[in-house]
């Protein structure tokens, strides 16, 4: 994601301010502060996470680049408002968690600057064209875990943005390795519960997170799911 960024054609620099929406536990933030020198706000909803961002923020001396607000990107807290407009907004894997991608798209909207440097670039999991025809079972399954009304498409994020004046700058397709990233993280998980090193975490829980990515995993290999980097401009 950091070096899509760098390829758009405007350089990241120390003086972009860029927003992350459903920043989680603020690795993507803290990467591109330290790489890059520019500011971050962190915009996320669970308040453990953001704690876990702050602490993780302090112990990389980065507190003076990075904040961390709590909040929904469906509707922007005024701490965020006060802050715009970004440069940059950025997102990973997390707009699938919306009810109302349409609004998240307006939010932004609002906060990026109108300036032609404002870049809007986000990866998000999405349903391939027919998954619902194919896989019906399968994609209520994993909906259902995840508590989702729907899943987002390339085309529909595509028209919404264009529509609103958008340029659509390129969507790098990496459904190919969508299924190998979950596999391994699988793996890591099975290694980690075998060595023990999971201790004190309850099984059960454990074992949803293993049984979530191998739904992902088999999603993955029947063609059911779309995953990649889209990039807008002003």
């Amino acid at each position: 994601m950091a070096s899509t960024l760098a390829s758009t054609g405007v350089p990241i620099l120390p003086h972009h301010h860029i927003l992350d929406l459903g920043a989680g536990y603020g690795g993507p933030a803290r990467h591109l502060a330290r790489t890059f020198g520019c500011r971050v706000t962190c915009l996320n909803l669970s308040l453990v996470q953001n704690e876990r961002n702050q602490a993780l923020n302090r112990a990389a001396k980065l507190t003076h680049l990075i904040d961390v607000v709590e909040g929904s990107f469906e509707s922007f807290p005024r701490e965020v408002v006060e802050k715009a407009p970004f440069d940059i907004v950025w997102s990973q894997d997390s707009f699938l968690h919306s009810s109302d991608r349409e609004k998240v798209i307006a939010e932004i909207d609002r906060a990026l600057t109108h300036f032609s440097s404002g870049r809007v670039i986000f990866t998000d999991i999405m349903a391939s064209r027919d998954a619902f025809e194919k896989q019906p079972a399968l994609m209520k399954l994993m909906m259902d875990r995840l508590a989702l009304t729907s899943l987002g498409a390339v085309e529909p994020y595509t028209q919404a943005y264009v529509s609103l004046g958008f340029v659509n700058w390129g969507y790098w397709d990496g459904v190919a390795n969508f299924g190998v990233h979950y596999q391994k993280v699988a793996e890591e998980l099975e290694r980690a519960r075998r060595g023990k090193k999971m201790k004190g975490l309850d099984e059960a829980v454990v074992e949803k997170q293993a049984m979530g990515m191998r739904n992902w995993i088999r999603a993955a290999e029947k063609g059911c799911v779309d995953w990649g980097i889209f990039c807008f401009g002003r």
